[in-house]
Parts: structure tokens; C-alpha cells; sequence
């Protein structure tokens, strides 16, 4: 049977395999630093004027609704320098047991061959220059992967899928799917988005 949509994403394991790192790119509770490695790195801060990456020309987060636009979607990506059209990427993906408390329901990060050398010294020279491609760009992966927890929530608050699994009364507050979206890292293309919900009040 040919694969369809997120199904074509190669999911890599949490810990690289036969290496010992100081940070595993498969742990998503923990997030890229700012920087280019250069002169060091930087903590991201959610303080949003110092809180900015002084080294990259882009960077942040960005919370929005889950009615986007491929295209509105695809220009975003754009603005922000995403290098969406590369397939040359690892990707991770993790779901919470918890979404009241974690405040999402799956996560995935998208992590380039260049930052998994440079960043997190996940591989060497030799399967840098060997690293195989995956079947969808980054745009496209990005995109499945929103499309995916449509199919599984729904789109609309008062969705059975989706009623009380984020702190909804299922009356006053309502959960509805919403996505989050960081780049967390520009220079070394380290990339982020989750599913979660927003409460439509009354």
C-alpha cells in the first residue's frame, strides 16, 4: 500500500543510536539555543523584545488557528527564512501523556543534517555527506503533520475527539485544535511545531 501524508515521514528514535551525546536532538524537553555556535550560544527567553536571537536575523514563536491557508502557511515560512524545500533532515516526534499539564498533545521537531553535526555533534564528516533524504520537504512535513491532527481532533470547538482533554468545561470553555510553531534555531535549521488547544469562551 503506498503511503500517504505524514506516513511517509521517517521518524528517527529518541537516542541517536551508537553515539554518546550531551544532548540527545530526540529530547523535546529541552530546546535548541540561539546562536551559531561561533561566539557560544544563547538561551532562548520568551521575553520578547530582549528575549531576541542577537546573532540570526530570525527566530521566535508564533501561536495560530488551525484555518490557515497552505499558502499563507507556506509564505510564513518564507518570511522567516525556514528552508523549507530541503528534505535533508531528521525528524522526532513525541506525544504527551498529559496535555492538561504539558499544554499540547504531540510535538515535532525537525532537525537538519547540518545542525545534527554542527549542533549536536549527532554525526560525523562521512554521514553528513552520506545522510539519506526524506520523501517530503520540510514544508510538507510541517504541513502533514497539522493535517494529521485535524483528521484525529477535528477543526471546531464542541468536537467530541477534542471535548475535555485541555481544561474545557465542555460548556463556558470549549477546546478547539490550535498549532504552535518555533524556530528554534535559524543557522543550524532546527525547527518545532505542536498540536494543542485553545478554550472558546462564551
Amino acid at each position: 500500500m503506498t503511503k500517504q501524508g505524514l506516513e511517509k515521514l521517517i521518524v528517527n528514535p529518541a537516542v541517536w543510536p551508537r553515539k554518546n551525546l550531551q544532548v540527545q536532538p530526540g529530547n523535546l524537553s529541552k530546546f535548541a539555543p540561539y546562536g551559531n555556535g561561533f561566539y557560544g550560544y544563547q538561551e532562548n527567553s520568551l521575553e520578547p523584545i530582549r528575549g531576541d536571537p542577537p546573532q540570526e536575523k530570525s527566530g521566535g514563536l508564533i501561536y495560530f488557528n488551525n484555518n490557515v491557508k497552505k499558502e499563507d502557511f507556506s509564505g510564513f515560512l518564507r518570511m522567516i527564512d525556514v528552508k523549507s524545500d530541503r528534505k535533508d533532515y531528521a525528524a522526532f516526534i513525541q506525544e504527551s501523556s498529559n496535555p492538561v499539564k504539558d499544554r499540547y498533545f504531540k510535538q515535532m521537531r525537525l532537525i537538519s543534517k547540518f545542525g545534527l553535526r554542527f549542533m549536536f555533534e549527532a554525526i560525523d564528516a562521512e554521514e553528513h555527506d552520506s545522510f539519506k533524504e526524506q520523501d517530503l520537504t520540510i514544508k510538507e512535513a510541517l504541513w502533514e503533520f497539522m493535517e494529521s491532527e485535524k483528521e484525529r481532533f477535528g477543526t471546531c470547538f464542541g468536537d467530541s475527539r477534542i471535548e475535555g482533554k485541555m481544561g474545557g468545561d465542555g460548556n463556558y470553555a470549549r477546546e478547539q485544535l490550535s498549532f504552535g510553531f518555533m524556530l528554534e534555531n535559524e543557522p543550524n535549521e532546527v525547527y518545532r511545531i505542536w498540536s494543542r488547544a485553545w478554550l472558546v469562551t462564551k
